[in-house]
């Protein structure tokens, strides 16, 4: 497959955003209940961010004891993420993600061919040291990029990406905006 195939197959039809992401490639197989891990903090995510944009609506202000409370943990998570550099996951690089698959800009670490399997490991939250492990198939490889697409996930978990994209596109356009 070439690049231009490989994009249309990752990113025609699908919400997609170009981010630093804290990402790595491993090598397979995946973990026993890697999926399972994934779906969870997916969830938990998903329940965060979700609770945080109900904050924004001005006709329930949230209260100033709540915020301070999540604020707080916040910058626990941070500082525990700093202290611990083991569990500071992988480096952010640039990435184009969907819920299909992802664009690795630059050396992946994983010698792969088209057809190969890896695992991607993937820090989704910010500040939060907490990885996903997903499997995913080589694509194309071409002009230092690489496009890897996951492999089938169960159904609860595909949904589950597929939303925390959507959020992650969200948040660029909200930032593009901004700046």
């Amino acid at each position: 497959m070439d690049e231009a195939a490989a994009d249309a197959a990752l990113f025609d039809g699908a919400v997609a955003c170009e981010l630093p992401a804290r990402m790595q490639l491993l090598p397979a197989p995946l973990p026993a209940g890697a999926t399972d891990a994934a779906e969870r903090l997916l969830r938990d995510l998903a329940m965060v961010e979700e609770r945080r944009g109900e904050h924004e609506d001005p006709a329930h202000p949230p209260d100033p004891a709540l915020r301070r409370l999540e604020a707080k943990l916040d910058l626990t998570l941070q500082l525990l993420a700093q202290a611990l550099p083991a569990l500071a996951g992988p480096p952010p690089r640039p990435v184009r993600l969907s819920a299909v698959g992802v664009r690795f800009e630059g050396p992946t670490g994983v010698a792969a061919a088209v057809g190969s399997l890896a695992v991607l490991v993937w820090q989704p939250g910010d500040g939060l040291p907490l990885a996903l492990h997903l499997p995913v198939t080589c694509l194309a490889q071409g002009g230092g990029r690489s496009w890897w697409r996951f492999d089938p996930l169960p159904p609860a978990l595909a949904d589950l990406l597929e939303r925390h994209v959507f959020r992650l596109h969200r948040r660029g356009l909200a930032a593009q905006r901004r700046g």
